[in-house]
């Protein structure tokens, strides 16, 4: 059996007002080329509610109770980790049995969707105290202060790196068909350290590190390279050295080398890469290099350089946007 015909609202109007002027039910049938049975059913309808509007439908009934949502909202808001089959056992134990699907829609229509939890560094009281002390202090600073900051970090680069979260598109049953497999090598294939720095005016030197830094080698890259970073980025007089607080980076040797050059180093709160730029710099820069798929560590050292050397100031200068919102956080959330 097909589907009825859904007749438009002037439709009826127009019957009512024509069966108001007399028309009988076969003279407006005829009129407008429908059965005796649907006119008079609109005429009847329109008698009974004084409209020729469909009521809505109130459809299937809902087995989620309004308490039982209002519960299942106040659970997930105090544990977001409650995963849905903890609701969905939770609901059982009411006698009450749905699909997991039901349940995530209906916190759906509460704007509460599942997430992959965002990582961050642990921070203990003492963490918290230096990152509130770092905010207040730097929140207002105006723009000429960043503009000299010399953003220094170290960071480790894998050969495959890039096959972790890759999807792609496939039937059923045809997982392991050789275009929708991976290939894997043994602890990622191998990896470089790299250190670089940074500033608003764009990229600094990137050096590789060779083997396992230490305070010595540290220096060594810093005195190598700092300089000669400062030099190309045109930082003026009083520029700032930022880096975190890794031992290498706060050990006596590295500290009276500091002194010796006249480094003016940024008071740096531990456990905080959020708020260093270059951190989202070597996102980028990863996130580039592994999509020339380099082959071997000769080639990805290279293409390391040359993705460096492309990542443009503007993209630095809007990064210091980002950490502004991250120092209001840090404030907002010890209010």
């Amino acid at each position: 059996m097909g589907a009825s015909k859904h007749l438009s609202n002037d439709l009826k109007t127009k019957i009512i007002q024509h069966h108001g002027l007399g028309e009988g039910y076969k003279k407006l049938s005829q009129r407008f080329k429908l059965s005796v049975s649907t006119v008079r059913n609109i005429v009847r309808n329109w008698k009974t509610t004084g409209t020729v509007l469909v009521k809505a439908r109130s459809g299937r009934p809902r087995k989620i109770s309004e308490r039982q949502r209002r519960r299942m909202v106040r659970t997930v808001t105090v544990n977001p980790q409650t995963s849905s089959k903890d609701l969905q056992h939770q609901l059982a134990a009411d006698g009450v049995t749905v699909h997991r699907s039901t349940i995530q829609r209906t916190l759906h229509k509460e704007m509460l969707y599942g997430r992959v939890m965002r990582k961050k560094p642990f921070l203990c009281t003492r963490h918290k105290r230096g990152r509130l002390r770092y905010a207040k202090a730097h929140l207002d600073k105006p723009a000429s202060f960043w503009n000299k900051v010399l953003w220094t970090d170290e960071t480790k680069i894998e050969l495959f790196g890039h096959n972790q979260g890759r999807y792609a598109w496939r039937k059923k049953n045809t997982a392991f068909q050789e275009k929708h497999l991976l290939p894997t090598v043994k602890f990622g294939g191998g990896s470089i350290m790299l250190w670089g720095c940074v500033s608003s005016a764009g990229t600094g030197n990137l050096v590789k590190v060779e083997g396992r830094m230490d305070s010595s080698q540290y220096q060594q890259i810093l005195e190598n390279n700092v300089q000669e970073s400062v030099t190309k980025l045109k930082l003026r007089r009083g520029w700032i050295f930022q880096q975190d607080n890794d031992p290498k980076h706060c050990s006596k040797s590295t500290k009276a080398f500091m002194q010796r050059n006249k480094y003016n180093i940024l008071e740096w709160p531990s456990q905080s890469p959020d708020l260093n730029i270059i951190e989202n710099v070597w996102c980028a820069l990863k996130r580039a290099v592994h999509a020339r798929k380099p082959s071997n560590l000769t080639e990805l050292e290279m293409i390391c350089r040359e993705e460096w050397s492309k990542i443009p100031p503007t993209r630095i200068q809007t990064l210091r946007s980002r950490i502004t919102e991250v120092t209001k956080t840090i404030l907002s959330s010890n209010n």
